[in-house]
């Protein structure tokens, strides 16, 4: 990671942002947990954020190796650019509200990411 302050600070949003979003589905699929962290959402919101960008970093590990892992298997290469090509992903879920959440969620995700690169650029 990039000993930026800048940088760390989008990094440390970024993957809480995801670790809320992965939170959050897990909450709505559990009642018990949907309770229990909107009380911590109240008390104890600083531990609940530390909690949600760890939760953030392994998801976005995760999430890139899956996709790695997808892209060498179809054999993708780089665009003409010599950036690489860009796969558009998305999740069907049962429940409409969840599959809205998360598309906006994702979208919140993509302009962060442009947000971090430009920001990269510019320094």
């Amino acid at each position: 990671m990039s000993s930026d302050p800048i940088t760390q600070t989008l990094q440390k949003g970024f993957r809480t942002v995801i670790g809320a979003g992965a939170s959050f589905v897990e909450s709505v699929q559990d009642a018990q947990k949907w309770d229990a962290n909107m009380q911590r959402l109240t008390t104890d919101f600083g531990s609940l954020a530390q909690e949600w960008e760890q939760k953030g970093e392994v998801t976005e590990q995760e999430a890139r190796s899956a996709v790695d892992a997808w892209v060498s298997q179809q054999g993708f290469n780089k665009d003409s650019h010599g950036g690489p090509t860009t796969v558009n992903t998305t999740a069907s879920a049962a429940d409409p509200d969840v599959a809205a959440d998360l598309k906006d969620l994702t979208e919140q995700v993509s302009s962060l990411r442009a947000e971090l690169e430009a920001l990269k650029n510019q320094g």
